[in-house]
């Protein structure tokens, strides 16, 4: 006669594939967030290619003038929402729908007369990896604007003062993130710019440090360029 199985073995079993659908679970929440970051850096890629060919043509970065005065590196994007990353998408797109922008009227026409397209973002209506439809910022995958800072100096004839090269991002070659995209073990040196994202928790490293927080990099779960 055939034994059917006893409530002890049935519990096991269920507890078996309850552990097995945890496992299961774990990882595929990993794969996912590992391609989020994957895409992230697709992004500053894209963005990446569209200042280096700005630059080329323009001989500057894409600032406003009012920044490019006093050689300031500027950060766009930011948790404050000082400046939106729309104005620099938007000077590389060379879409003057939404210009000017921000309150010191940043002018998309100004930045760039020729109104070249550099970069063409795909558009999101739920601002999660691409441009906004109603805003013209560019989003991560995980809906946070990605932070933008650009270097006022590089790419430009205008002469340097030597005497203050590494001075807060004034007048200098070296990029100077607000202590955004400044780690334990990575940090910008002259680049003409750099993309950053605080992944998923929106928080500098792993235990939510201020963004001005200098914390290890590695292990956490932000994204940046270099």
């Amino acid at each position: 006669m055939a034994r059917g199985f006893t409530l002890v073995e049935l519990l096991v079993v269920i507890a078996i594939i309850a552990v097995l659908a945890v496992i299961s679970s774990m990882g595929a929440f990993r794969f996912i967030e590992s391609g989020r970051k994957v895409q992230t850096l697709a992004q500053f890629r894209d963005v990446g290619t569209g200042m280096t060919m700005y630059i080329t043509d323009y001989n500057k970065p894409p600032i406003p003038a009012s920044k490019m005065a006093d050689g300031l590196d500027t950060l766009y994007g930011d948790a404050g929402g000082k400046y939106p990353n729309g104005f620099i998408i938007a000077v590389l797109a060379g879409d003057t729908s939404r210009s000017p922008w921000g309150s010191e009227a940043f002018d998309v026409t100004t930045a760039n007369p020729r109104l070249e397209t550099y970069l063409t973002m795909p558009i999101t209506s739920n601002n999660k990896q691409g441009v906004g439809k109603l805003d013209g910022n560019l989003y991560d995958p995980w809906g946070k604007q990605i932070m933008i800072v650009v270097n006022g100096m590089k790419g430009t004839t205008k002469d340097l003062d030597t005497s203050v090269l590494g001075s807060k991002g004034i007048s200098d070659t070296f990029l100077d993130t607000k202590g955004f995209g400044e780690y334990k073990d990575t940090k910008p040196k002259d680049q003409s710019h750099v993309c950053i994202s605080f992944g998923k928790d929106a928080k500098k490293g792993n235990k939510g440090a201020t963004p001005s927080t200098v914390v290890p990099y590695a292990g956490s779960d932000d994204v940046i360029s270099w």
